[in-house]
């Protein structure tokens, strides 16, 4: 039995299994199932390629001729042309039409006066059609096949190139269904459906839909995937039977099986969705991958897709790039795009795969509709290769068309490079216009933060802190200023249960914000959340970048809070090589300042911050500097051999360097200006200028201090810092804003504003000293001091005028606060408290009572008290002399390292050689 035997068999079956119609007026339930038949080996079907594939062949075919090999595909792709656009492919169909006879044998004349009606009426030309009579030629031909006779019968109903006769229109299509057109069956049964009855048409509408569908898959030919396509929408969404998803998706999967790409692609699109058929992972699996193989480019994408994340299929990287290659290639935009945001995971890691995350952008940017975001990731290539400080001519009309092209990213960009070399009242002006239109028309947040750096720290005139203020506000409300915790802070967030601080903290963690990410899951692990929570957010920031070095960076710093040296050192250890610069810094400045003379922590400090000094980061140059000590006879200083790249791609902290260095006053201003541009509004970058200013343009400083004191807000130690740098201009005003400074940090407890307003009314030379000012501060920083960190603080009291001492001594009793701080373990307590004993030889056994508490401070390692108990020993005082035990203490006392101590002890030692 032959292929063709078996379908009309089972067509026929498929006729008497049709189930009965409820009514005419719903829709006709009718079940025609594809035939259960062995599938031919090789395809069957005519391929069929996108629309934008079939227009660029056919816009370059020459017009000489056709190719004989393919008569179907030439037809449907002459049909598919006329449907897209008849008026702008005209002289293709019409030399498509006049060259038909020379491959297709039996094309008529009338075939060939059909084709002209079709063009003339898809070109709104119907009076001319009618005019000429050309379908009433046609209506007098007799030899016309049903699919013809169908067509015209929809010329007469509709009144297209003739006049309307609807009657003779419906006679025409009756005569069409009973020749078995498959469409004219179906319109029919539609009528019949909507309670029309038709003279001459008594099929049932059930037995019509079946014949209909029977006469549409008809023999297994080329056309036959796109017959069956005819029956699958039909079922899916169709008019005239019964929607049943799960029968159109097995029609799609029949002409999928017999080679149709575009129905495989249909069977992963149902799957893909799982809106109308449950979801079946194998089928998708299947059946994606036969629609990619068969050039569907949807399939292809998604196949793609599939493979870079891992879903359905074991992810592998370089089978998603060679499908999306494969896109690309065939013209996608898509595929290019997908490619581009592959790669640009793995370039900064990868030289090849940063060249070819250019190239793909170069060539998306040169596209009819180029993407806009393309022009703004080139202009950052080009950027970090050549340099921020010497790109601008490439960097600036790529951005100004990604602008131009709508990308809000490029607005940003540009509102940077407006400012970065000469931060002109004309330059702020653009800046602020861009980013504002950032915000209003795309929403973006992150131009709300740029924003606020323009007018507070770069807008010539010192801070517009109302503008600046304004934009913050709208920041917070936006929910995207980024939370600065300190690391106890973040300790106690589960047992503050303070929703407000957590919710802002998730909402930037969602965000994508590293720290806060880092924050989120500290916050989660110490809360007690489920795995599966934790292994949420620890995917989420393995993909974010910089979010695992965050985390890293917060241990390091609680480690740090609590003076664990060696484990903030292994801290560092742990980081990857994508370290963040900050990060970076961080670590080794701690390195530098710890373990200098450590090989192997200087080895690691030498790791980290040579790839950042060779990117241009002023502050890597200068711990490289610290870390080689200066010049040495085998190299230049660091920012000797890092000059140039500083100049190219170099930070504001480069910028200064540059300046210091710089040979004259015109150099320096344009390296001054240059780190004004590129500095980030932060405390720590402000407060470089103003030491920067402080010593080259001291007109300045008074800016970037007002700027460092609005961004410092509450932060009790920046105030000082600041008050600092106020009190040491010297002038009137300065004086006074650096004591309110003091003042304000005072008020919150901060120690090191108690010392300096003691400081400055306790020791400074006329006009300031005030001895009631400075002993009411001094005990009111007692009274606030916890009883740990007293001590220390009463030695300051030893320094002052005999004054100060007094009214201190009427307020508060040092020796009972002493005696109470010994009591309580304090070392340096137990030690001044000897001294005052052994100052009062008036006490009865003070110098016994003052030897005891030298020797429990001693033993706990203090290095003044095993000084001081070494003399006890020497002398005799308080004991019984013992040389042995003098000498004892008194190395003690040196390998601890108290300098008298071990004065002495080269003294002694130096005699004794004499």
């Amino acid at each position: 039995m032959t292929i063709k035997t078996q379908v009309k068999s089972l067509l026929l079956a498929g006729l008497i299994a049709a189930a009965a119609t409820p009514g005419r007026a719903t829709p006709i339930d009718v079940r025609f199932l594809p035939p259960d038949i062995e599938i031919p080996k090789s395809a069957v079907c005519a391929p069929r390629i996108r629309d934008e594939d079939m227009i660029a062949d056919w816009s370059k075919w020459d017009r000489k001729s056709l190719a004989k090999r393919d008569i179907y595909a030439t037809m449907r792709d002459m049909n598919r042309l006329r449907d897209i656009d008849a008026k702008r492919f005209e002289p293709i169909l019409s030399r498509m039409q006049e060259l038909l006879p020379t491959i297709k044998s039996n094309y008529t004349e009338t075939d060939a006066l059909f084709d002209k009606v079709k063009l003339m009426l898809a070109l709104g030309q119907s009076d001319e059609v009618r005019k000429q009579g050309l379908v009433q030629n046609l209506l007098v031909s007799k030899d016309h096949s049903a699919g013809s006779l169908n067509t015209l019968s929809n010329y007469l109903i509709e009144g297209r190139g003739i006049d309307a006769d609807r009657t003779a229109g419906l006679n025409l299509k009756i005569k069409a269904a009973y020749d078995g057109n498959a469409e004219a069956i179906l319109d029919l049964a539609k009528l019949n459906k909507n309670g029309e009855k038709i003279e001459n048409w008594d099929i049932e509408p059930e037995l019509a839909v079946n014949m209909a569908f029977g006469s549409l898959v008809g023999v297994l030919d080329q056309g036959i995937c796109d017959r069956i396509g005819r029956v699958a929408r039909e079922y899916d969404g169709g008019e005239i039977v019964k929607s049943d998803p799960a029968i159109s998706v097995a029609w799609y999967r029949f002409a999928a099986d017999l080679g149709d790409s575009y129905s495989a692609w249909k069977v992963s699109e149902y799957n893909l969705l799982s809106e109308k058929v449950p979801k079946d992972n194998a089928v998708l699996v299947k059946y994606i991958t036969l629609a990619a193989a068969g050039g569907n480019i949807a399939a292809i994408l998604e196949l793609g897709k599939m493979y870079e994340e891992g879903s359905l299929v074991e992810r592998d990287r370089n089978s998603a790039m060679h499908y999306y290659t494969v896109a690309a290639k065939a013209g996608s935009q898509a595929g290019l795009v997908r490619l581009a945001q592959l790669l640009e995971k793995t370039k900064d890691s990868s030289p090849q795969d940063s060249s070819a995350y250019e190239a793909i952008l170069r060539e998306l940017t040169t596209r009819d509709n180029p993407p806009a975001w393309a022009f703004t990731r080139l202009a950052r290539i080009i950027q970090a290769r050549d340099g921020i400080w010497q790109s601008e001519q490439q960097v600036r009309p790529l951005l100004e068309k990604a602008v131009e092209n709508g990308d809000a990213e490029g607005e940003i960009d540009l509102a940077d490079l407006l400012v970065q070399n000469e931060p002109s009242p004309a330059a702020i002006a653009s800046s602020t216009d861009l980013l504002t239109h950032a915000i209003q028309n795309s929403g973006n947040i992150n131009a709300l933060a740029k924003l606020q750096r323009v007018y507070l720290c770069i807008a010539p005139n010192g801070p517009n802190v109302a503008a600046a203020s304004f934009w913050s506000k709208v920041e917070d409300g936006a929910g995207n200023r980024t939370i600065e915790l300190k690391p106890e802070q973040i300790e106690a967030l589960p047992t503050l249960k303070d929703p407000m601080i957590i919710a802002a903290i998730q909402t930037r963690a969602l965000y994508g914000r590293p720290s806060a990410i880092a924050m989120y899951q500290r916050y989660l692990s110490t809360a007690g959340y489920s795995n599966q929570v934790l292994k949420f957010w620890e995917e989420r920031a393995e993909v974010q970048r910089g979010a695992v070095v965050e985390a890293v960076l917060l241990d390091f710093k609680q480690n740090i809070e609590k003076g664990r040296l060696a484990e903030a050192k292994q801290s560092i250890r742990l980081t990857s090589e994508a370290m963040s610069i900050d990060a970076g810094i961080n670590f080794t400045r701690f390195l530098v300042e710890n373990y200098a003379s450590d090989k192997d922590s200087v080895q690691l400090a030498e790791e980290i911050l040579l790839p950042l000094a060779k990117e241009g980061y002023g502050q890597a140059v200068k711990l490289l500097e610290e870390l080689e000590g200066g010049q040495t006879k085998e190299t230049l200083p660091a920012r000797k051999r890092y000059a140039e790249r500083m100049r190219q791609n170099g930070d504001m902290f480069a910028q200064l360097i540059l300046a210091e260095d710089a040979a004259d006053e015109p150099s320096r201003h344009f390296f001054y200006q240059r780190a004004i541009g590129s500095q980030r509004c932060s405390y720590d970058d402000i407060m470089s200028l103003a030491e920067f200013a402080m010593r080259f343009y001291p007109s300045d400083t008074m800016r970037w201090l007002a700027t460092a004191k609005y961004l410092a807000g509450d932060d009790a130690g920046r105030q000082v810092k600041i008050g600092d740098m106020y009190l040491s201009l010297g002038t009137p005003q300065s004086v006074q804003m650096a004591l309110k400074l003091y003042e304000k940090a005072r008020q919150v407890g901060e120690t090191t504003a108690f010392y300096r307003l003691v400081k400055y009314y306790a020791f400074t030379g006329s006009g300031a000293y005030d001895p009631k000012i400075a002993s009411d501060i001094f005990v009111d920083m007692i009274q606030h001091s916890d009883v740990a960190s007293v001590p220390a603080k009463l030695l300051m009291l030893d320094k002052m005028k005999p004054e100060i001492r007094r009214q201190v001594g009427l307020q508060i009793n040092v020796r009972g606060i002493y005696e109470r701080s010994a009591k309580a373990g304090q070392p340096v307590a137990m030690r001044e408290l000897a001294k005052l004993m052994r100052s009062d030889p008036k006490e009865k056994g003070s110098a016994a009572r003052a030897f005891a508490w030298l020797k429990q401070a001693a033993e706990t390692g203090e290095s003044e008290s095993m000084y001081l108990l070494s003399q006890s020993y020497a002398f005799g005082i308080g004991t019984k002399p013992s040389l042995e035990e003098a000498q004892l203490w008194m190395r003690k006392a040196a390998e601890a390292g108290y300098p008298e101590a071990a004065h002495m002890l080269m003294l002694t030692k130096a005699g004794t050689e004499g």
